[in-house]
């Protein structure tokens, strides 16, 4: 195997479950997460490592794409390495695993920020591209979503302690699960999500309160349902987050 690929073991047990038996979205994004900060750290990249630099990762964009969800008591692996190219983004793609069957991918576009004024910072190319992957990368891209103008007001939340993370902010995982916590019973019974994506636009913190505004989505002919959401802070013009998620009917 190409030693750019960093290999990372879960299991689907219950601290990652939705009520289906089925590994959840939130539950997924949070192992991806995990394996990237773990692959970062031992390549000298982590959360550490940047800190002393006054420096902190930050999610930018994100596209998971799945063919099939694993089960209660299922065992996955994880595929994790760097991507050259970008501009100011870092990138780092995932491949997932459940026994030999490749079961999805993920690819994600990270920025470098300073820690104090939150700016972005200039990447060193030539020390990240050591965990670059020179062939086999994903054919996919966790392309620009356009704020909309239509949507409609669907839930409104509070920022509240558990909703941060490292670097004092909402964690990513936590606007996936507004999302899923936005979707009917119906939606989360009758539907899998085959593609998720996400653009962070700005930070949303403690005691804000997010207006989740969505749509009914549009249905192809293969059933399936596209369907895009956003968030913004209430008082502000501009959307913090924009998401987009394609539904499949089980």
């Amino acid at each position: 195997m190409d030693s750019a690929i960093w290999v990372q073991h879960y299991d689907v047990n219950t601290m990652v479950l939705d009520h289906h038996k089925r590994l959840s979205l939130v539950g997924l994004l949070n192992m991806l997460q995990d394996t990237a900060w773990i692959h970062a750290k031992h390549r000298g990249w982590g959360f550490e490592d940047l800190i002393a630099k006054g420096t902190i990762w930050v999610l930018a964009r994100q596209k998971l794409v799945m063919q099939a969800w694993p089960m209660w008591e299922d065992r996955i692996t994880l595929h994790t390495w760097g991507r050259a190219g970008g501009s100011v983004m870092a990138l780092r793609e995932f491949e997932i695993f459940s026994g030999d069957k490749k079961i999805g991918e993920s690819t994600t576009s990270w920025l470098v920020l300073d820690y104090e004024t939150r700016k972005p910072q200039k990447l060193d190319r030539v020390s990240f591209n050591l965990m670059c992957r020179e062939e086999g990368n994903l054919a996919i891209a966790a392309e620009r979503l356009t704020p909309r103008s239509d949507l409609v007001l669907a839930a409104e939340f509070d920022v509240r302690h558990s909703d941060l993370d490292v670097n004092g902010h909402v964690n990513n995982t936590r606007y996936a699960a507004w999302l899923t916590d936005t979707m009917s019973s119906g939606d989360l019974a009758g539907f899998d999500i085959t593609e998720y994506d996400v653009n962070f636009l700005a930070e949303t913190s403690l005691g804000d309160r997010i207006l989740i505004e969505s749509e009914d989505g549009a249905r192809g002919e293969d059933g399936c349902i596209t369907r895009a959401y956003q968030g913004r802070k209430a008082g502000a013009d501009k959307p913090a987050f924009v998401q987009r998620v394609v539904l499949r009917p089980r």
